[in-house]
């Protein structure tokens, strides 16, 4: 149930990103393994910070998205949980489509829309559980933490994303959220 509810997490984030009129996805369990995508890079791009902030963006989207699925079958924290996950969501969704629509154009350039979400986790090496990354911190404490966590500045994608200093190396980089605009001074 748990793998099910992550899919269905993922693939809610991901047909945000794609605003389409394309049919579905299929879910990652419906998909043949023969159709994955080749990303021509892995792993974590420490030399180009624009697309490293994406990478780190991206990893706490997927590891919030785990966490929420896994905090449903806890009965005491389903009804706070989808709630949280539901408002974050709607705040951020522009910000994860952003990330999702670059990172695939990062790792699978031409083929950047065949890609999706766990295409773009299996390219940066996460995880696929919880678990592991909730070390010594039980699922019953991190889940009764996670609606005022999700509800902080950490996880304030537009905001970040808004902040960033732009950088000379970010060529390949599509610049999908500009910078708060400033408001203009009136003419003296």
């Amino acid at each position: 149930m748990k793998h099910f509810v992550v899919c269905v997490l993922c693939i809610a984030l991901l047909a945000q990103a794609r605003a389409t009129d394309a049919a579905p996805e299929p879910t990652p369990a419906s998909t043949p393994a023969t159709i994955e995508l080749t990303p021509r890079h892995q792993g974590y791009a420490f030399e180009q910070p624009r697309v490293l902030l994406r990478q780190r963006l991206f990893g706490l989207a997927h590891g919030l998205s785990m966490l929420a699925a896994a905090c449903l079958d806890l009965p005491q924290h389903s009804g706070p949980i989808q709630d949280a996950y539901a408002n974050w969501h709607a705040k951020q969704a522009r910000a994860i489509e952003v990330l999702v629509l670059d990172l695939a154009r990062y790792y699978f350039a031409e083929r950047a829309d065949q890609a999706n979400w766990p295409d773009l986790a299996r390219a940066l090496g996460l995880n696929d559980s919880i678990l592991p990354a909730l070390g010594s911190v039980s699922l019953e404490d991190a889940c009764a933490s996670l609606p005022q966590a999700i509800a902080g500045p950490r996880y304030d994608f537009a905001r970040l994303l808004a902040e960033a200093p732009a950088t000379d190396t970010a060529a390949a980089m599509a610049i999908a959220v500009p910078p708060s605009p400033t408001p203009a001074k009136p003419a003296e």
